[in-house]
């Protein structure tokens, strides 16, 4: 499951702002903080209490805490590649490098004895791949993108897909950041207009940002801004079960489609969508009580989710009347029984079709989730959430 985290700048809050938003994390499944160590001004002593402090009330909420830092804070720390030791004191769990050394100082901070996890700036695989060549503990390491507070400066889309598909390939999770979409919330410097990794997600409802890097690939997703508001919060826990489901099995379902069908706990695309007015209760029942919607072989003109027809083939689908003579891109489509072998089966249109009287139209995905369409490639899992 997708690991959740917020992020925390202790030199612009105050203590008791720091523990009432860990513990409302704490209460919708956040398990991650994330803070910048470099931010903070005053002498060793300080800093270290700062973030002894800081990582006291954290872990205390049963979070785990990611310190981010660059060569000038390490040196000013007093720690060396070969003796993370302040870190440890400090409380961190995990080390960010922002930049990194280039040389074999970033293997000894890699494969440190203090056992620190390594965050190693994902946007920078040249000098990631190096440190696995030099040798690097690929166990210590998380791939850990950046966050952009300027508007119109952060990753595309491709980008992290390129970027997730190397650290899958060496076993390596990934960390991104979404953005809280609260007016003023803050990161470390003096902007306040998001701070998500990528730049098409920086105004877009929290938790569709969520499924977005979700259906990207990433294993944790940090929300880059302070504070999200509750109902932020809430909204990424409402779309984690939707992400999440259980689907039933069927003991009429022969071997030569078992390996097919989801079954049993799964993860899925959630999809918004917006239901004509007239579903009748067994449409509704396919599309938000059936979770076994993945995506058959061919999507170039409909993305088609077949196993319906199996559980659904003794239940009446009447047609409904509808007045579309074509189909449109992002329509959703219910086979009638006019097509009983197919009835069941629930379509989204890629391309536009022929409204032939076998499809009954349910409904169509918002269009601000239209882009989601692009991910669902041979047998990913997806579903429907309601409007």
């Amino acid at each position: 499951m997708i690991k959740l985290g917020v992020s925390l700048y202790p030199e612009q809050e105050t203590a008791e702002e720091i523990e009432s938003y860990l513990q409302l994390a704490q209460k919708y499944g956040f398990t991650k903080v994330f803070t910048s160590l470099f931010s903070v001004e005053g002498s060793i002593e300080d800093i270290i209490k700062y973030f002894s402090d800081l990582c006291d009330v954290a872990h205390r909420y049963g979070m785990e805490v990611y310190g981010d830092c660059n060569a000038r804070f390490f040196m000013q720390i007093g720690a060396t590649p070969e003796d993370l030791s302040v870190f440890k004191n400090m409380g961190l769990d995990v080390l960010r490098l922002d930049l990194m050394f280039n040389d074999d100082r970033d293997v000894a901070i890699v494969n440190n004895d203090q056992g620190l996890g390594v965050q190693l700036n994902a946007s920078l695989v040249p000098a990631v791949k190096r440190i696995l060549e030099m040798g690097g503990d690929k166990s210590r390491i998380i791939g850990s993108y950046n966050f952009y507070p300027l508007r119109n400066s952060g990753a595309g889309s491709e980008d992290v897909l390129e970027t997730n598909q190397f650290f899958r390939s060496e076993g390596i999770s990934t960390q991104i950041f979404i953005s809280s979409n609260v007016k003023g919330a803050h990161g470390p410097w003096p902007v306040s207009d998001g701070l998500p990794t990528i730049e098409e997600d920086r105004d877009l409802p929290i938790g569709l940002q969520l499924r977005h890097v979700y259906a990207l690939g990433c294993d944790e997703v940090i929300i880059g801004n302070a504070f999200a508001s509750e109902e932020e919060l809430k909204e990424i826990a409402d779309t984690i079960k939707e992400m999440y489901v259980f689907a039933e099995d069927r003991p009429f379902y022969f071997p030569g489609i078992r390996n097919e069908i989801p079954i049993g706990d799964i993860e899925r695309i959630p999809l918004t969508i917006e239901t004509v007015s007239d579903l009748a209760d067994s449409e509704k029942e396919l599309l938000f009580g059936f979770n076994k919607h993945t995506t058959s072989e061919y999507i170039h003109t409909i993305i088609r989710s077949r196993w319906g027809r199996f559980d659904f083939r003794f239940t009446p689908i009447p047609p409904r009347p509808c007045e579309k003579e074509y189909f449109e891109s992002g329509d959703v489509v219910i086979l009638n029984d006019n097509i009983n072998r197919y009835k069941g089966e629930v379509h989204i249109v890629k391309t536009k079709i022929r409204n032939d009287g076998t499809m009954n139209y349910a409904g169509r995905i918002r269009d601000e989730e239209m882009f989601l369409l692009d991910y669902l490639k041979y047998r990913v899992n997806f579903g429907f959430i309601q409007a």
